[in-house]
């Protein structure tokens, strides 16, 4: 999935926004979702789900499976808030508790589309050089960058692992698994070996240097005036 969001980012209708517009715009709404009531959060997820199916054309499907894994994430924490065991383990509903749960998965989802939106609109070479532009500490940079790259290392050598053991009738026995595990780190480490060694052969030494293919639209200022007016009507609305 992770290699889908990457093609998306390249491919869709928004593509040939100023990347530094998209990621301004993403971080204000963030701001606004972190800070604002639950009624500004709605808002703020149905309007970016708008800007994501409607204007980058998303496909709806991409949209709802990745809402649906999220909704799983946050429903698997509610008990920690809702249920309480007393010293007889005695189970109950801490019903006060309640608007807690639902301000945080308002909150939640409202920050997931933003980041979301960023995500599947802005190839993450544009974020780099973003945030490198904003005097971004180099070394939070680099870490971003490598901790992208080894997502897609590490996706690929498990969808290889498990390939490979399907292939040779691998059972679904605790042992097996953690074979897997094991097996997955020491490729995750070999790719990270290769990655260093390539670095410095390369005369890499202190930063790494982001190139910029400038790939937008000067004269599309539809998007930019819809995004002000929008967020003037969040701020008025809240």
């Amino acid at each position: 999935m992770i290699r889908q969001f990457d093609t998306i980012a390249y491919d869709n209708r928004l593509r040939t926004i100023r990347p530094e517009q998209k990621v301004i715009f993403a971080f204000l709404l963030l701001m606004m979702a972190m800070i604002g009531s639950w009624k500004t959060q709605v808002m703020i997820t149905i309007w970016l789900a708008a800007w994501i199916i409607g204007y980058a054309r998303v496909s709806w499907k991409v949209y709802a499976k990745t809402l649906g894994v999220v909704a799983l994430f946050l429903m698997a924490s509610f008990p920690a808030l809702l249920v309480s065991i007393d010293s007889s383990f005695h189970v109950s509903i801490d019903r006060s508790q309640i608007s807690t749960v639902m301000s945080l998965l308002s909150r939640s989802v409202a920050a997931w589309s933003c980041l979301f939106f960023l995500l599947v609109t802005t190839p993450f070479p544009e974020m780099l050089y973003v945030f490198k532009r904003m005097k971004v500490p180099s070394i939070i940079i680099d870490l971003l960058f490598f901790t992208y790259r080894f997502v897609f290392v590490f996706e690929k050598a498990a969808e290889e692992l498990y390939v490979a053991m399907k292939a040779r009738n691998g059972g679904g026995h605790w042992r097996h698994g953690g074979m897997l595990v094991f097996q997955l780190f020491q490729k995750i480490w070999h790719s990270y070996e290769a990655l260093r060694l390539a670095l410095w052969a390369r005369g890499v030494s202190n930063e790494i240097v982001y190139v910029h293919m400038e790939t937008y639209n000067e004269k599309n200022k539809r998007y930019l005036w819809e995004a002000a007016i929008g967020i003037s009507l969040l701020l008025w609305l809240g």
